[in-house]
Formats: structure tokens, sequence, C-alpha cells
């Protein structure tokens, strides 16, 4: 009399279930057929902020009398832009460097002469009407620096969908190109990926002014910006 275990059972009732169920591997043989595309799209906005960044760069023999001037021409040129109507929140310190000004002798030793003081902000202006003012009042009270200006919009989503939807109706206009070329036909979308990006470059122009440069007013032109936007779309095909 034969005896078969209850392992030997379950084992050969898995084997016989593994006949019975398809296998995942003969599922994705029957895959549908797909077609990818990339599309592009912009959009147009106007900004209404700017961000302009100001620096205070002093230079003295001890480093008391270059750290004191400094700060009060520092101090002038905040007080200057808050009298614009510039808020507290809106004035941002970027950047504080101090550092010895060396001399190399002959002999190749180092020799400090000097002290130089770098205070830079960032200054939000909320009013493109006052950009240029702003950047005359820093300038006549004691910045000496005027390192970047950019633009920006407080609310950019309208241009980001607009740039979006331009951006899928290229993706479609070339799938249908090639759907046509290859003699199938676009079923329905299987899965998409965007993205949307405010370009906002800023305007970099590092400079030391001159002192006889403050009396100019400054124009400024805001110009538009550029939304930008790519989509990844997959279609399904037959």
């Amino acid at each position: 009399m034969k005896h078969f275990s209850f392992g030997t059972l379950v084992c050969a009732a898995v084997f016989a279930l593994a006949l019975v169920i398809p296998t995942g591997t003969a599922a994705a043989e029957e895959a549908v057929p797909t077609l990818t595309m990339n599309g592009v799209g912009s959009a147009q906005i106007a900004p209404d902020m700017a961000e302009v960044t100001l620096g205070v760069v002093t230079e003295a023999k001890d480093a008391a009398r270059a750290h004191a001037d400094n700060a009060a021409q520092a101090a002038r040129v905040q007080n200057a832009v808050k009298a614009l109507g510039i808020a507290e929140r809106d004035i941002q310190t970027t950047r504080y460097d101090f550092e010895p000004v060396y001399d190399v002798k002959d002999n190749g030793r180092s020799v400090t002469t000097g002290y130089t003081v770098t205070n830079a902000v960032v200054v939000k202006v909320r009013n493109l009407a006052n950009v240029g003012k702003v950047i005359d009042a820093a300038l006549a009270n004691g910045a000496n620096r005027v390192d970047s200006l950019e633009f920006s919009a407080s609310d950019p989503r309208a241009a980001k969908n607009a740039a979006l939807a331009d951006a899928a109706r290229d993706a479609r206009s070339k799938a249908d190109a090639v759907a046509r070329a290859l003699g199938v036909r676009i079923v329905r979308v299987l899965n998409v990926y965007a993205d949307a990006q405010s370009h906002t470059p800023r305007n970099y122009m590092p400079m030391m002014m001159a002192k006889e440069a403050y009396d100019a007013g400054t124009p400024i032109s805001a110009g538009e910006l550029s939304v930008e936007a790519s989509v990844n779309v997959t279609y399904v095909i037959e």
C-alpha cells in the first residue's frame, strides 16, 4: 500500500494550477501598441514685480573704520528705499564680506594694507513704476554696486496653463502626423507627463558706480516674461 504525504498533495495542486493560469509573460506579449510624442509650448505674461540687488563696498586701512563706513552707508541705503514705500519684509541681505587687502612685496611676503567690506541686499519692488526710483535713491545714498535686476509675475498660473495647453496641442499634432505616415490610428491617451516653468532670467549687471552717475535717472523697461512648458504623451494606437 502506497502512502502520500500532505506536502506531496499540495505540490501537485500548485503544479496543476500553474498549468491552467496564464503567466505574466504571456500577458506582456499582448501589450497594446503605443506611440510616445513630446510637445513644447509657451505663453507670455507681463511682470508685475522686480528684484534688484544693490551693494555697498567700502575700503579703509583700519578694520573698524571699514566696518563702520560700510554699516553707515548700508543703513542710509535701506532707509532711502524704505522712504519710497518698500516694506521691511521686502529687503533681504544676501551677502556680507569682510576681507583684508594684501600687497605682495618683491620678496614674496604679503602685507595687509587695508580692509574691504561688501554688503549686498535684494530689494523686492512690487510697483514697477518705482524700480528706477529705488535704484536712483540707493545710489544717491551710499550704494555703489548694482548687481542684478529680475522681473517676475506674482501669479503665473494662467500663463502656465496656456503654455501647457499649447504643448499638448503640439504633441498631438506631431503624433497625428506620425500616425498618418505609419498608417495607424490614435485610439486614446495612455499616460501624460507635463511640466511648466516661468522663464525669468536675471539680468546681471555687476558694476561699480561712479559718483557722477548718481544724478542720472534710471529708465527701466519690464517687457514680457516667457512661460515654457513641455509634455510627454503616450498614445494607444491601432
